[in-house]
């Protein structure tokens, strides 16, 4: 597989640009506290593959249905497999997770799949039950976002089961419009991307300041 190598400027959260580093075989990653714990944000690679079924597992019914939209037993090897071998450089897959002897626990994912051309992408969150209400959920949002935008893609998009009110809200404090979607039966949320603008130099007059400023005396 194609794996391009993804930069720290290029994933990023808006608040820890500068706080991203080489892990294990180059893998980003870095520490982050949530709540009074610390934990590992980084890309999710093939050697999860049975830390996501073990998350997945972890689940409870509703949780299960308000993220795949319905009832799912099971995550299979196979489905697990192709969720965490992913081109980072082209889609997202992203992990929250809780370091102890030596093993990871996956808490929290965030992703994003590339579609309309490879012009927008469609994302897709959980966080497990007993880490919610600690800004898990928002900080892997703003992360996809902020990728996305930083990629140069002009939407990013995700179905929301309609009855998941921590998700709408969610989706509503970073800017997504929610719209009902008759079709799937769910809300969809979904945010227009502005390119990253570079900043002006401070002092350094615009066209619009310049014909205003007032002349010498």
């Amino acid at each position: 597989m194609n794996r391009r190598f993804v930069s720290a400027r290029e994933l990023c959260h808006p608040d820890i640009r500068s706080e991203w580093a080489p892990g294990d075989r180059g893998i980003l990653r870095l520490q982050r506290r949530f709540g009074r714990k610390s934990y590992v944000v980084r890309l999710l690679g093939p050697g999860d593959r049975e830390r996501l079924r073990a998350f997945f597992a972890s689940h409870s019914p509703e949780t299960v249905r308000e993220r795949y939209g319905y009832l799912l037993s099971d995550m299979t090897t196979e489905r697990a497999a192709a969720l965490v071998n992913v081109d980072q450089g082209h889609d997202l897959a992203l992990g929250i997770l809780e370091c102890r002897a030596g093993e990871e626990t996956i808490h929290a994912v965030g992703r994003y799949c590339l579609g309309g051309g490879g012009r927008s992408a469609e994302f897709a969150l959980v966080v497990g039950e007993s880490r919610r209400r600690l800004g898990m959920g928002d900080y892997l949002l703003r992360t996809l976002t902020e990728t996305a935008r930083r990629r140069g893609l002009r939407e990013i998009w995700g179905q929301v089961d309609s009855g998941n009110g921590a998700m709408l809200r969610l989706a509503r404090r970073n800017g997504f419009e929610l719209a009902p979607d008759p079709f799937a039966g769910a809300t969809r949320a979904s945010l227009v991307l502005r390119a990253a603008g570079r900043a002006r130099p401070k002092g350094r007059p615009t066209a619009r300041t310049a014909r205003h400023r007032p002349k010498p005396a």
